[in-house]
């Protein structure tokens, strides 16, 4: 076979070839680690998850008027967009969806489950699954049902402007709710990936949640705005309060990475050249398949002084302990600020253990964002609530609570004194600069401290993972759409 080695696609392909001709056969059970995966699901009712309905209904869902993706996603739909009267009539013809979307909030979990035995082959046709283990590889893994779940959001957006723009705000949020919840119960799925992607989604959502209470705070009723933030955004999962403690961590990594490990081992328990370089390498070249060739000859050195099967599990069983206490932690506890097991491990002696685990670390940053987005957006609708009674923002965010505002959701996660997140009426504008542009802002600001713990003068703003103030009120992306701060 003749290839013409000066185009990359042809080196990458004789990569692929070269492996496949060399990897030796694994022998994982692939079935046993899908039915690990798959366990709490099967303990919950079909009644408790939503996937089933939620998937059949997505299967109708008519194409996007765009791609979605960078330029069409639920950040950037809102009425005055180029192309906006296509994507109104895009929610209009998928009611049917949305109707089932609001059937299935009040579910447990979303349920999409590991693998394709047993799965409607509709399901796995359009690529609404969650594949773990493909051609029994456990290397081979992807989540092509978040692409529903970047559509459904779309969709959802599309719809609450569209109903808004009608007046009809009860509708608007309806669907807007039920599209939260459905998101939280993405964020508990057991895979690292389906996590960042949810919760990325919900923190998104609720952003965009608040870009539209700030288009439309003088027509809304107060009822609604106070219904939103006493009884539906404090809510997204009964069990949950303003700190999430009760989000999971993704234990359904460790499950695949155990098993991972063990087919690297010999009979002995010690590592086996010919199958750490075979699997490991793979894996660190995933995305950069010209360094795979390097890549074996490194790990297959490595599996010489690499530590045993016992001793690499015990490793990982620690990593995962450690995660586990610290997630169930105070943010900022003592305890936080000690190394963690996964910075402490010697990084070829357990190199395997390292590449086979997912850093869990950045979870912990965006929880916070999250929690942040949930607390900012139960807090600007009570403040939509009180000035629809009393005609202005309060000037002390304080005669809002109880009524308005539940006061245990004024809480700022970046504050490691766990206070109250920052509320200022302006009797003066204020410019604030930010990724949509420099907007002046009137009447009130609300925002969180961000990852310096410290108020910055709330001159700038940036999401959650910055230095700047997290400005969480009035939704600066809507104010830069409009062109002006407005009041």
């Amino acid at each position: 076979m003749l290839l013409n080695l000066r185009s990359a696609a042809s080196v990458t392909a004789l990569v692929t070839l070269v492996v496949a001709a060399t990897a030796p056969a694994m022998e994982t059970d692939v079935a046993a680690v899908l039915a690990k995966l798959n366990e709490p699901y099967a303990r919950v009712a079909d009644a408790g998850k939503s996937a089933p309905k939620l998937l059949v209904a997505f299967l109708d869902v008519t194409p996007s008027p765009q791609p979605v993706g960078a330029d069409f996603n639920l950040t950037t739909i809102y009425p005055g967009m180029d192309g906006w009267d296509e994507t109104a009539k895009w929610a209009v013809a998928n009611q049917a969806f949305l109707k089932v979307l609001q059937d299935v909030q009040s579910a447990q979990v979303l349920g999409v489950p590991y693998g394709t035995e047993g799965v409607d082959p509709r399901f796995i046709e359009h690529g609404l699954t969650a594949l773990i283990g493909t051609d029994g590889d456990l290397r081979k893994i992807s989540f092509p049902y978040l692409d529903a779940l970047r559509t459904m959001s779309a969709l959802v957006v599309a719809d609450m402007y569209r109903q808004c723009e009608a007046g009809d705000f009860d509708a608007a949020f309806a669907v807007g709710v039920a599209h939260l919840r459905v998101l939280r119960q993405a964020c508990d799925c057991a895979m690292y990936k389906e996590k960042v992607v949810a919760m990325t989604l919900l923190a998104d959502s609720l952003s965009v949640h608040r870009d539209v209470l700030w288009t439309y705070y003088a027509k809304l009723p107060g009822e609604l705005t106070r219904k939103l933030a006493t009884k539906e955004y404090s809510y997204l999962k009964p069990s949950d309060n303003e700190r999430l403690k009760r989000l999971e961590m993704p234990e359904g990594d460790r499950i695949v990475a155990e098993s991972l490990i063990a087919e690297v081992f010999d009979a002995s328990g010690q590592p086996d050249q010919e199958k750490f370089a075979a699997v490991f390498s793979q894996i660190q070249s995933a995305e950069e398949p010209l360094t795979q060739f390097g890549s074996t000859k490194r790990w297959q050195s490595i599996a010489g002084v690499h530590g045993s099967l016992d001793a690499s599990e015990a490793k990982l069983k620690g990593i995962y302990d450690n995660w586990w206490r610290r997630w169930r932690l105070r943010q900022y506890d003592p305890i936080m600020g000690v190394p963690t097991e996964m910075s402490r491990l010697n990084t070829v002696r357990y190199a395997a253990v390292v590449l086979a685990v997912k850093d869990i670390e950045s979870l912990f940053a965006l929880r916070r964002r999250l929690v942040t987005e949930q607390n900012g957006t139960v807090l600007a609708a009570g403040l939509c609530a009180y000035r629809s009674q009393f005609g202005d923002w309060p000037n002390d965010i304080e005669k809002a609570y109880a009524v308005y505002i539940p006061k245990r959701f004024d809480f700022d996660p970046y504050d490691v004194k766990y206070g109250h997140l920052i509320y200022r009426a302006l009797p003066n504008a204020k410019a604030v600069d930010s990724e949509f542009g420099r907007e002046e802002v009137k009447g009130c600001i609300l925002f969180a401290r961000n990852d310096d713990h410290e108020p910055s003068g709330y001159s700038k703003h940036a999401a959650g993972g910055a230095t700047d103030d997290f400005v969480l009120w009035p939704a600066l992306r809507a104010l830069s759409r409009e062109g002006g701060a407005g009041q």
